[in-house]
């Protein structure tokens, strides 16, 4: 059995013993105190090193899937650097999950390398070498597939029923509880949505 397979394996934490009304999608190695931290096997778990005691406080789960919550759970859910890792048919199921599983009032705060600040800062000219350079720099480096702009996030929000959705800086928010952002070197890159349920 190769690593990865055994750390598939392992026996999961019950839901029971994490659950909260605050969610953190795609956690990776950062926990947030109180919160569900949520995670699957990707990049973040590079072969299943993923420190025991860290992966013990991770419920696992597949963000692309129908999600084992039920309706109206979570108060905040937060989002950071997950969107651009998956393409836009399952970003579909998890805003829709999200949405659901969000209590009315709800907030889900996400932060992802927004497309315009993608092409500004990787797409340095208009021909093969410079398309190509982009595809390097912005996706295949960082298994990153898809790209929302803050105009296309809203409008599938809006679709989904979301009542309200923000732009926001990065860093600074009207919920308290949502301020974690934890990569400044992306200030200048991230698209920082607030949607409200």
């Amino acid at each position: 059995m190769n690593p990865l397979q055994r750390y598939f394996h392992r026996k999961p934490t019950p839901l029971s013993e994490l659950m909260s009304d605050r969610i953190h999608y795609a956690c990776g190695r950062t926990l947030l105190p109180g919160w569900l931290n949520v995670d699957g096997i990707d990049e973040s778990y590079p072969m299943g090193k993923v420190d025991k005691q860290i992966a013990r406080q991770i419920f696992r789960m597949d963000l692309t899937t129908e999600h084992p919550f039920p309706d109206n759970s979570f108060v905040f859910g937060y989002s950071e650097d997950f969107l651009e890792h998956i393409d836009q048919g399952d970003s579909l199921i998890f805003l829709c999950e999200a949405y659901r599983t969000l209590t009315p009032g709800g907030v889900l705060r996400i932060s992802c390398p927004g497309l315009k600040n993608v092409l500004r800062r990787h797409l340095r000219s208009s021909d093969y070498a410079g398309g190509a350079t982009c595809r390097e720099e912005a996706y295949t480096s960082w298994w990153h597939k898809h790209f929302y702009c803050f105009e296309s996030l809203k409008l599938v929000a809006e679709h989904i029923g979301f009542s309200d959705m923000r732009q926001c800086e990065y860093g600074k928010s009207d919920h308290p509880e949502l301020l974690h952002d934890s990569r400044p070197d992306q200030a200048d890159l991230n698209l920082v949505v607030e949607l409200t349920k």
